[in-house]
């Protein structure tokens, strides 16, 4: 089987012959949701590019997936070839053909990486919130905080949140804010796009109300991945979608609203003062891998996930990464049945108290603490694993 699905920056098609005349080091990145993809990847491909690595990205398959990874992939700084997503025989195909002198994993199963990393007798690195399967067997196991190295094992580095070296690659403009118009507020409803549709007709309900009781600006923060029909829907239901860069948008929020997720970590990174809301209304859009995926895909399993989704919702601890990583509620967290109403009324009460709003803001920057480069220090362990 030939690398023959591998494209450059210019479009043109790579076979094993070109891949292997190159001379300076070649890394394999593994990744495949767009949170890793664009929170992850995304940085530490240009920091490895401008320390002269050749990046080949391998994209993996993702059930939460929006169809448009690779796209993305082909447009960001310092990656060479993107291969994937393809089915697990034809991406263990593709990597067993990629001559490279070290596998870091930023998504995915562990199999792949492992898999390439032995079939190639190659260092194995990998960067995780948390602990994965097979993690043992990475060279390498690194992580952003101290607080997710504890639940990964022994010998875990703690090199910094990859998602705030993400963060300082956004431009400042534009921004989805005009000047004047009292309080901004932004909304984040998720990188998936099944959430957002639930999403976008509950806060076309939420917003009007806090809007005519208040004086404030409200923009959604859509997926850069988010598809242009997508966002003409959010305009039209008056909720101003804005899918350009996150940084921007965080550097003069007030307060925003939120999903748990990757997300909650750049809050965390911007200190901004944020609600986590999860509505039990979006439970049944929630996609699941594996058996559970397919056994609530069945006639009568999206009430069984329900059920299921809520008893496990009884019993959750923190969602919020700041809160887990504080063991405490920093941001408030919404969680049941909450109408659109009640969102509001959370709004607006903590918008309305402005120590309510500093005092997150201080605890937040306490948690987040000094920011350096992660992306740095990690290369810096990569290329000393090599």
């Amino acid at each position: 089987m030939s690398f023959d699905d591998g494209l450059d920056r210019g479009g043109r098609f790579l076979g094993r012959e070109d891949i292997e005349a190159v001379s300076s080091p070649t890394a394999a990145l593994f990744a495949n949701g767009p949170g890793e993809l664009w929170g992850w990847c995304r940085p530490l491909a240009r920091e490895m590019s401008f320390r002269g690595w050749n990046i080949h990205l391998h994209l993996l398959r993702c059930p939460f997936a929006t169809g448009r990874e690779r796209e993305v992939a082909l447009s960001m700084e310092g990656i060479d070839v993107v291969t994937g997503p393809s089915d697990p025989i034809g991406s263990f195909g593709k990597l067993f053909n990629d001559r490279c002198d070290v596998v870091i994993q930023l998504g995915g199963d562990l199999m792949f990486g492992r898999a390439m990393a032995a079939f190639h007798r190659i260092p194995l690195a990998c960067y995780s919130y948390g602990y994965k399967k097979g993690l043992d067997r990475c060279d390498l196991k690194a992580t952003a905080f101290d607080g997710m190295a504890r639940s990964m094992g022994k010998s875990v580095q703690v090199v910094g949140d990859l998602v705030s070296d993400g963060l300082r690659m956004d431009p400042e403009a534009p921004t989805p804010w005009r000047d004047g118009g009292g309080k901004r507020v932004l909304l984040f409803p998720g990188s998936r796009p099944w959430i957002r549709d639930v999403a976008r007709g509950y806060l076309s309900e939420m917003v009007p109300p806090l809007v005519d009781r208040l004086n404030l600006q409200v923009a959604s923060m859509l997926s850069p991945f988010s598809r242009q029909e997508e966002v003409e829907s959010w305009r039209n239901a008056g909720l101003n979608p804005f899918t350009g860069a996150t940084g921007a948008a965080l550097a003069d929020a007030d307060l925003a609203v939120t999903q748990p997720g990757t997300n909650t970590l750049e809050l965390l990174d911007r200190a901004v003062p944020s609600i986590v809301a999860i509505p039990f209304d979006f439970l049944r859009s929630i996609p699941l891998s594996g058996i559970k995926g397919w056994l609530f895909s069945l006639p009568g399993g999206s009430s069984l996930k329900e059920k299921v989704l809520r008893r496990a919702a009884r019993k959750r601890g923190f969602v919020a990464w700041p809160n887990r990583l504080a063991e405490e509620e920093i941001m408030p967290e919404l969680v049941g049945d909450i109408s659109p109403v009640q969102l509001a009324d959370a709004v607006a009460n903590i918008l309305t108290e402005e120590g309510k709003l500093s005092k997150q803001r201080v605890r937040l920057e306490k948690l987040r603490g000094e920011v350096d480069s992660p992306s740095s220090v990690f290369c810096d362990l990569i290329e000393r694993l090599v």
